[in-house]
C-alpha cells in the first residue's frame, strides 16, 4: 500500500516535533549548567567583597592598635595592603572565569545549526560539505 501525502506529512511533523523536543531538553541541561556557573561566580564575588571589607576593618582596627606608638601608620598600611591584595586576587580570578565562559546556549545553537545544515544542505549546494575544524564543538569533541 502506498502512503499518501497526508501520511508523509504526519511522519515529518512527528519527527520534527521529536527533534525539537530533544533540542529543548538539551537547552534545559545547558541552562542548568549555566545556573551552577552563575552560583559559583556569585560565591566568588561574595568572597571578594568579604575580603575587601576585612581590609577596611583591619585598617580601622589598626588605627587603635597597640603598635601605633611603635610603628605608626606602617601597621595600618601593611594590613590594608595585604587584605586588598587578597581581594584583588579573588576578583581577578572571577574576571578570568567570566572571560573564559562560553556564551549561553552555545552548544544548543551549534546543534540547531547542524540540524539546519543537514536538512537544507541539498538545497544550498550540490558539493559535499567538509567538516569545519575551527568550531567550538569540534574542538571539544577532538580534545
Amino acid at each position: 500500500m502506498v502512503a499518501g501525502p497526508l501520511d508523509a506529512l504526519r511522519r515529518i511533523s512527528a519527527r520534527s516535533l521529536t527533534l525539537l523536543l530533544s533540542r529543548a531538553e538539551f537547552a534545559a541541561l545547558e541552562l542548568a549548567q549555566a545556573r551552577g556557573q552563575l552560583m559559583r561566580w556569585l560565591l566568588l564575588a561574595l568572597v571578594s567583597v568579604v575580603v575587601l571589607q576585612l581590609a577596611l576593618l583591619a585598617a580601622s582596627a589598626a588605627l587603635v592598635a597597640v603598635l601605633w606608638d611603635r610603628f605608626g601608620p606602617l601597621t595600618l598600611v601593611v594590613l590594608a595592603l595585604a587584605y586588598a591584595g587578597a581581594g584583588a586576587v579573588v576578583l581577578m580570578r572571577l574576571r578570568q572565569e567570566i572571560a573564559k565562559a562560553p556564551p549561553l546556549l552555545s552548544e544548543t545553537l551549534a546543534e540547531f545549526a547542524k540540524d539546519r545544515d543537514a536538512l537544507f544542505s541539498n538545497e544550498a549546494s550540490t558539493e559535499p560539505r567538509q567538516p569545519e575544524q575551527g568550531t567550538p564543538s569540534a574542538s571539544r569533541e577532538a580534545g
